[in-house]
Formats: structure tokens, sequence, C-alpha cells
């Protein structure tokens, strides 16, 4: 039995370290090595032999392996040990590197077998293992591949003592590890040019009091003095003032279509939304702008557009429990919520378009005055055999009937992206939402 107790250190300003370190003093149950029943077998056979041949040398074949088991009982083979580990971080981010340590004080073992256990689809680097008196150390790198929340281990230590003729096996748990999602590349936030929003960080065509500059204008009563261009009012021999184009803000929805997650572990259609919609939340948050998300397809979960700072650890959130609404039949993903969605928001609906539903919701959006942008994150094949006519026929349809989906959405004047989770976002994003004007009513 063994008992851990995980702490968190405490730096000097009192707030919380990254780290998480542990201890356990663990109790040993050794039992016999392959190494002691090849001795205890030898010595066996020397003296039958000797007896049954009555030759007596052949009995001192049996007195190293007794002499061993002599020197060495299991009595005197320490009855616990003193475990302490250190775990980098409990929260990271895909492809993160994380330090795992551990350190045992083996005082009468003879030998410390350590290995991590790596989490799935993660990888494991042994970066130490060494020795210094009685303390053992090992040290590892994590390196998480998918997000999720994953247990970090266990540490397996195989404790070898009586030079190696027992062993004891322990296992030490580690704290759960949260690995959020990366966030698609997405270079700078982008805005429609008409913004409702009054206060934000995006130059729209009135003028007001930011920074961009938006023209010249001839001096009205008023003005300030500072903004006079001296150099148009000299060439006009008439004061102008300077005006700057108003800074505003828009509100973003991002709709996460997670009724069906198609390809292989770590680039599936899941993995690709969850991207996008971490590096759109990201980029438009930092912008001060308003971000909203909505989860469809399995459970209905929403967060309203906000731009706390804390906004984007809840989206995170939100988008790390979609992993379990693919198991959820019979999801809806018609119908976006009326309250998630304010007068003006700029939709981005992600999705693999392995549903016609899909086009339902688009519908219905287009219906209520909104212009939606379609993300479209799919981006294998079907897997069918590729000597079967009908199944290679059948693959033809299916590309056919995606084709035609698509046609549909241009028909209802909605673009279609297809990102693989390599591109960048924002060329497309500009040119949609110039081309789109979002008139939703209220």
């Amino acid at each position: 039995m063994s008992q851990v107790t995980v702490q968190q250190p405490v730096s000097a300003q009192g707030q919380v370290a990254a780290a998480t370190t542990g201890s356990t003093t663990a109790a040993l149950d050794f039992s016999p090595t392959s190494r002691l029943r090849r001795l205890a077998l030898v010595a066996t056979l020397a003296v039958v032999a000797a007896v049954l041949t009555a030759r007596g040398e052949l009995a001192v074949v049996a007195v190293a392996p007794l002499v061993l088991l002599v020197l060495y009982p299991r009595r005197d083979l320490p009855l616990s040990v003193d475990i302490s580990f250190r775990l980098e971080t409990t929260r990271c981010i895909e492809d993160d590197e994380l330090a795992v340590e551990v350190q045992v004080r083996a005082a009468g073992i003879h030998r410390v077998e350590a290995e991590l256990v790596a989490p799935e689809h993660a990888v494991v680097r042994l970066e130490e293992h060494s020795r210094d008196g009685d303390v053992v150390r090992a040290g590892w790198v994590l390196v998480p591949g998918r997000w999720g929340r994953y247990r970090a281990g266990p540490l397996r230590l195989r404790l070898v003592g009586a030079m190696g003729t027992y062993a004891a096996r322990v296992d030490v748990e580690l704290p759960e590890l949260v690995v959020y999602p990366g966030a698609g590349a997405v270079a700078r936030a982008v805005a429609p040019a008409q913004l409702q929003a009054p206060l934000g960080e995006h130059a729209s065509r009135a003028t007001g009091t930011g920074v961009e500059f938006a023209g010249v204008r001839p001096y009205a009563q008023g003005d300030r003095e500072r903004d006079v261009d001296w150099r148009t009012t000299a060439r006009h021999q008439q004061l102008y003032v300077r005006q700057y184009a108003a800074e505003r803000a828009f509100d973003l929805v991002v709709v996460l279509d997670t009724g069906v997650d198609a390809g292989p572990p770590g680039r599936s259609t899941l993995d690709l939304s969850v991207r996008a919609a971490m590096g759109l939340a990201q980029t438009y948050l930092r912008a001060h702008d308003r971000v909203g998300l909505v989860t469809l397809g399995g459970s209905l979960r929403w967060i309203g557009p906000a731009s706390a700072g804390r906004q984007l650890y809840r989206i995170c959130e939100a988008v790390m429990a979609a992993r379990d609404d693919i198991s959820v039949v019979g999801g809806r993903i018609e119908r976006v919520p009326t309250s998630v969605l304010p007068s003006g928001a700029f939709v981005a609906v992600v999705t693999p378009l392995l549903d016609d539903r899909a086009l339902e919701m688009v519908t219905d959006l287009r219906a209520r005055g909104f212009a939606p942008l379609v993300i479209d994150v799919l981006t294998t094949d079907p897997d069918v055999p590729a000597k079967s006519a009908a199944a290679q026929l059948a693959l033809r349809v299916w590309h056919m009937d995606r084709e035609a989906l698509k046609v549909q959405l241009a028909g209802l004047g909605v673009p279609v992206l297809h990102w693989d989770g390599e591109g960048d976002l924002t060329g497309v994003l500009l040119h949609s939402m110039r081309a789109l004007r979002p008139r939703a009513r209220a």
C-alpha cells in the first residue's frame, strides 16, 4: 500500500506555481526473480546428481548458489521505500514538452528500473537515469500529441534487491493531465467594413476618434487644433483637419458541427474543428472583440459572445467537452439558439459537411438574416476496397453528393472554405467579410 501526497508549490508572490510535486512511502512486497529460481534449480540439480552418482565433487557446483541464498536472505530487504515525483505542469497545449521526474531513496536496493507509461497519443523520451548512493533519479520528456484529459502515467518502478534475487513492483499514479487543443493559424483579426458595436480595435468606415487615418475635410467650428493638417491647409489656403476611422468591435460566433468525427486521430474532423475554433477565438479575443461558441450535433452547448479575458478558457473547456458528443445519437444541428446570435454577428460554421442537416442549419441562418461562412474540415475519403467496382462507384456518388451540397450553399450566397489544418484562415475570412453584409434581424 502507498499514500500519495500531491503539492502545488507556492511562489514568493503567493501564486500557485505550474509544477506539481508529490511524494509517497510505498510498502514493498518482494517476490523471487527468475535469477533466484535459476540459482535454486542449479543447486538442486547439483545435489541430486551428486547423490545419484555417488560423486561428491558434483556437490561443489551447488556451493555458489547456496552461498548467495544464505548471504542475501529475504528478511534483510527493506519493507518500504520513499518516492517523490515532479510533473512540470498539469495543463498544456498539444505538442508541448513536459518534464517528468522521479526520485527513489533506495537503501538496500541493488537496482531500480523506472518506466513512464505514456497516455494515449503521447510520446515519451527518457532523458536521465542515474544513481548517487541510495538515491536513484529518472527523468522523461512527455509530448502529448492530442488534446483531451489523460493520466500522465503511471510511473512503474521495479526495485531489485539481494543481488538480483528478489524484486518488488510499485506503481505511482500521477495527476490528471489536461491537454488543450492547438490553435489554427489566424494571422490577424479581420472584420467587415460596417460594424455595429461601439468600441473595439477595428477601423470602420465611420469617422471617429481612432488612430487610423481616414482623410481630411474643411475645418468646422469645434474641431480640435491638434487635428489641423497644416500641409493641406498651406496648399489650399484654408484650414483642413485630419479625420480618423472610428475603432469598433464586432461579434463572432463559431458554430461547431460535432455530429460526426471522421478521419485519423489527431487530424480527424473533430480535431480540426476545435483547432479552428481555438484559433479564431484566440485571435479575435486578443483584438477585444466579442466571441461566442455553439456546439451542435450531440449535446447542445453554447457560450454567449463576450470579450472578457476568461472567455478563451470558457471556450476551450467547451470545445474539449465536444469529444463526448460523438457518442450522442440523433443530436440536432439544424437550429442555432437565437439568444447566442446578436444582431449583426458574423457566423463561422465549422463542419465536415457529412450531414444534410448542415445545409438546413445554414439555410435557417440565412433566413434569419445572417451571412455565415462555412469552413469544411473533411480531409479524408471513405475507406473502400480499391479493386471493388461497386465500392468505387459508391465513392464517386459520395463525391457528387458533396459537390451538390456545396453548389446549394453557393446558391444561398454562402462561401465554403476548405481547411486542412495547415493554412492561414485570415485571407478567406477577409474575402468573406467583404463579400457578405450581415443584416441580421434582432
